[in-house]
């Protein structure tokens, strides 16, 4: 199983190689083809426009079975991401995850997850209800963290 893993990612490494994602960059930690450090760039016109956020992936547990464990690196105000621990709000991505999915998909989603912060799920209420009550003050908010942590 762990060598079919890893042709795997190495595959799909390969691919983001050949066809990479503008504003993503992937760096492998310890060498370890199962553990990537994804890099963002902050999304045009949102709040983290300049920012670079890097997400943990981890691929060990499992996968393609199992979706991949995520966590950002980068301290992010946020309302689907955990301010103190970068956890994200991960029930929506494992609902529908299948093994067919791959880490492209993945880094989509965190790109779209940046883009689009949302109100429902959060993983941090407060953040959440500031966005659908003062939305101003949490996008200020938001750029005050990027500026602070993501340069």
């Amino acid at each position: 199983m762990a060598a079919r893993q890893h042709r795997r990612l190495t595959k799909e490494m390969q691919d983001f190689e050949k066809d990479p994602i503008e504003g993503v960059e992937i760096k492998l930690v310890n060498d370890q083809v199962t553990n990537w450090n994804v890099i963002i760039a902050g999304p045009a016109g949102s709040p983290y426009e300049g920012g670079k956020f890097t997400v943990s992936v981890d691929f060990s547990d499992n996968y393609p079975f199992k979706c991949p464990k995520l966590l950002f690196v980068t301290k992010v105000y946020h309302p689907n991401i955990k301010t103190d621990t970068g956890e994200i709000c991960a029930q929506a991505i494992q609902n529908q995850w299948v093994p067919t999915l791959n880490a492209n998909f993945i880094i989509k989603m965190l790109m779209e997850l940046l883009a689009n912060p949302n109100h429902e799920n959060p993983q941090e209420t407060e953040i959440a209800r500031e966005l659908m009550i003062t939305p101003d003050k949490f996008r200020g908010k938001a750029k005050e963290f990027t500026e602070k942590y993501a340069k």
